[in-house]
């Protein structure tokens, strides 16, 4: 039967026992399996905890209306004890707990010890026994009798102070809590100053369930058992979200259910079944005897699930560019992966807001939860686990991840696979298997294929993933495919922006829902250590399959699990194929060139991008043979299209854009440097404009650097050939003699001679620098008067500057700085000796 009752009524009304009987409960039982005592630590945690609690207890006895303040429900096993019974509570330890201080507190703030009222109320709190420690059950029982006049002094105080406190008692954590609880409500009761409050105490309730009606208690003592004894974050959520069941108005929560996977007629509230499934049912996903971590798995397992949930319930008020800096994200998934496995608490108040708002994800949580424990902690087949990895990262039938319900911190890029299962489950009428991993590659391949470098492809993708598999799941209920359905979600949402890796599965969707032997070709590629997923940069709508076959041996040939394979390296044929098929600034402007696989994904991105390099690709492929695919490969930079340089360009930029192209297309030594800078910096080139320069860089860093657009680096070893100079860095001219280049922002040649230093600077903007340093200022003074237009540099009275000249291509610059330097040589001849 569903009665309420009161702390006292527990031992003065029946209780269940079992379906046909009922008995009077003559104690209730902390059992040693329980923890200590929380509600009076210290802590953050426990503290606001503390406060929420005596929050809604003291409204309630201060209210004149009589309203009910219902504690949910508390849940134990009744046994017998000689000839009576008792009560050894699983759930319920805390709330009953402070129930036991509130009584004794109010009983003793408003009777005498002689009045009938504190004479059966401490009668009760003499039947509530603490067997977690002696030192427990003795504070409980002496406290039960203790009558005291607080003068002034707080409750802990006091009690400290009595004869029959020992010292001994400061070194048990419950007595301790039980104190700080104690002073906490002697505060409200205080502030609150009214005597009359003892009437109301029946105002708060709650439900008793004896589990063993439910053949329920040996199952759930033993996982409560191996909890511990520290009170969990979990533990103290999960008060808090079976609370928010209980009370909240919403008419799925007001309806009674048979008790999950028990042969009973009987229905118990859904608040009931729900907490049970928490704790007897859903706790074996993520319960190991091996390991004591299960109640920050299952704690990390909610504010995955919430974090997913509030992404998608924000669509229309939190863009995915400002998920980045929102509060609630942070969080539900920022601050709880930092803080997963601490065991620390920080309020229900966030899961509330998004609650209140979507009580249906209580629902929807059932669910996903039900179909884990069924196909997935009591299946052999694991069909989660093996979906929570990507089919390229399968040794084995039996790989996969348990992510999903362990507390060791998730990537973004498995918070938004766990968002895809959720929905998926959500969406679907039953989990199937067979669909559910048809659906789990799709996401796979979408996920390794979008750069996930932040909150807002999380945001986009987790709310991307939610649309199309409800669009599917609708059209499925039509009778279609999987991937039938799939195939026509663009048709049905040709206006939104679409992700590409999502544009590629649908396209492969559309071909398998021609002829089904299309997902076993394209699985079979998608696995390839490179490709990842990624497989149609080879392949031309409406292609055969026998054509399709083809390329794709050929591609998997000119890629490896490193990126460009070896035979495709020499020379850099292949991404120097790549690269000419850009021929105007807007194309190479910011873009990353590598043949390597790494982290950003810049080559696979033109792989998937790029409409001219697929064309490219997939004509040079239906060659036979590597020797007349890299032919076809040279012909192609052959035959690339004209360089276009940017609008309003003049024939100066026109003629160094090309020089920038050409270099692209045919500098096979520059590739070589790039190749060996990469290794040894783990970063890639970019070209960019900077300091007037087209450079070809890798970011931010000064010696991975060069220039496209000027020949500086043959100019430089030219003068050092035909007129003595010499490189002021000697790795430069070891970079010119190895790769005919040289490096960074600018560089320096000189020549000692008798009185000066003449020095020539390749600068930025295309600056040619001569400087002459001269060792008295009379001499400088001299060549400042010799050289039309000359000045010091810096106001430094030893070194004049000529006017600049220019560098860019050889033929344009070499002659023109050839005879300045011979004018210079005809005002200073000697040379050094």
């Amino acid at each position: 039967m569903d009665y309420r009752y009161s702390f006292t009524d527990l031992f003065c009304k029946k209780v269940d026992l079992d379906k046909n009987t009922q008995v009077e409960v003559s104690s209730i039982v902390i059992p040693q399996i329980q923890r200590p005592y929380a509600q009076g630590r210290t802590d953050e945690a426990c503290t606001y905890i503390r406060n929420s609690f005596l929050d809604e207890i003291f409204e309630c006895l201060s209210s004149d209306n009589k309203e009910i303040l219902e504690l949910n429900f508390i849940y134990g096993i009744i046994k017998p004890d000689n000839d009576n019974y008792k009560l050894e509570l699983l759930d319920g330890q805390q709330r009953l707990t402070t129930l036991f201080l509130l009584y004794w507190y109010i009983i003793n703030a408003e009777f005498g010890t002689e009045q009938d009222e504190s004479i059966f109320v401490r009668a009760c709190l003499s039947k509530f026994f603490y067997e977690t420690r002696a030192s427990s059950t003795v504070f409980c029982q002496e406290l039960s009798s203790y009558k005291v006049d607080w003068k002034g002094k707080t409750p802990g105080e006091v009690i400290r102070n009595a004869k029959w406190y020992f010292k001994s008692f400061d070194r048990d954590s419950t007595i301790d809590a039980m104190l700080t609880m104690l002073d906490s409500i002697h505060d409200r009761y205080i502030r609150l100053g009214r005597n009359n409050l003892f009437a109301n105490l029946q105002n708060i309730q709650f439900y008793v369930k004896s589990l063993g009606v439910f053949n329920l208690s040996e199952e759930l003592y033993i996982k409560m058992n191996a909890r511990g004894l520290q009170l969990s974050a979990f533990e103290n959520f999960k008060a808090d979200l079976t609370n928010f069941v209980s009370n909240k108005d919403y008419k799925p929560f007001q309806e009674y259910v048979s008790l999950y996977n028990r042969d009973t007629a009987d229905k118990v509230p859904y608040h009931f079944d729900f907490s049970v499934r928490l704790d007897a049912k859903w706790i074996d996903i993520f319960w190991k005897e091996e390991d004591g971590d299960f109640d920050n798995s299952y704690m990390a397992f909610f504010t995955r699930f919430f974090a997913c949930k509030y992404i998608i319930s924000s669509k229309d008020d939190v863009s995915d560019r400002d998920m980045r800096s929102d509060k609630s994200i942070k969080f539900f998934f920022t601050d709880a992966e930092d803080r997963s496995g601490n065991n620390e608490y920080f309020g229900f108040k966030n899961f509330e807001v998004l609650l209140n708002q979507h009580p249906d994800y209580i629902i929807t949580l059932g669910k996903v939860l039900d179909v884990l424990y069924s196909y997935d902690c009591k299946s052999q087949e694991r069909h989660i686990y093996k979906s929570m990895i990507p089919v390229w990262e399968r040794k084995s039938e039996d790989c996969g991840d348990d992510f999903f319900c362990c507390s060791s911190k998730i990537s973004q890029s498995e918070l938004v696979a766990l968002g895809a299962v959720i929905e998926y489950i959500e969406a679907m009428s039953d989990f199937d298997p067979i669909t559910f991993n048809q659906w789990m590659r799709v996401v796979w391949n979408v996920i390794e294929n979008t750069n996930i470098d932040s909150l807002t492809p999380v945001s986009s993708l987790i709310r991307k993933f939610s649309s199309v598999i409800h669009f599917v799941a609708e059209r499925m209920r039509e009778d279609k495919s999987f991937y039938t359905a799939l195939s026509e979600w663009r048709m049905e949402n040709s206006s939104e922006r679409e992700n590409r890796a999502l544009l590629e599965e649908i396209e492969k969707a559309k071909r398998i829902s021609e002829e089904q032997e299309w997902e076993e070709i394209w699985t079979d590629v998608e696995k390839h250590p490179y490709f990842k997923g990624m497989v149609t940069f080879f392949y031309k709508q409406g292609m055969d399959k026998e054509d399709y076959l083809n390329n794709s041996i050929l591609a998997k040939e000119m890629f490896d699990g490193n990126g460009i394979s070896e035979i495709y390296r020499k020379e850099h044929v292949l991404i120097r194929a790549i690269v000419s098929m850009f021929n105007t600034w807007g194309e190479i402007n910011e873009l990353y060139i590598t043949e390597r696989s790494e982290k950003n994904k810049y080559l696979k991105n033109i792989l998937a991008s790029n409409e001219k390099v697929r064309t490219m690709l997939t004509d040079v492929m239906y060659n036979g043979s590597h020797t007349e695919i890299i032919a076809a490969l040279k012909e192609k930079i052959d035959t690339a299209p004209e360089p276009l340089v940017w609008e309003n360009a003049d024939e100066y930029w026109k003629n160094l854009f090309e020089m920038s192209i050409n270099r692209l297309r045919y500098d096979v030594r520059m590739y070589d440097w790039v190749s060996e800078r990469e290794k040894q910096q783990r970063a890639c080139f970019r070209i960019s404009f900077y300091g007037g320069h087209i450079i070809f860089a890798i970011p931010r860093k000064w010696y991975d650097k060069i220039a496209l657009d000027t020949e500086r680096a043959k100019i430089a070893y030219s003068l050092c050939r035909d007129y003595g100079f010499s490189f002021y860095d000697i790795n430069q001219e070891t970079m010119y003699k190895t790769y005919k280049d040289c490096f960074g922002n600018s560089f320096w040649i000189f020549q000692k001679r008798t009185c000066c230093t003449v020095w020539i600077g390749f600068d930025l903007e295309h600056k040619l620098r001569f400087q002459i340093e001269c060792k008295t200022k009379k001499y400088a003074r001299e060549l400042l008067e010799s050289f039309e237009d000359s000045t010091y540099v810096d106001d430094d009275e030893y070194v004049i500057q000529l006017p600049d000249a220019e560098h860019s291509s050889y033929n344009n610059s070499y002659k023109s700085i050839v005879s300045v330097v011979e004018q210079v040589f005809e005002k200073i001849p000697e040379l050094e000796e």
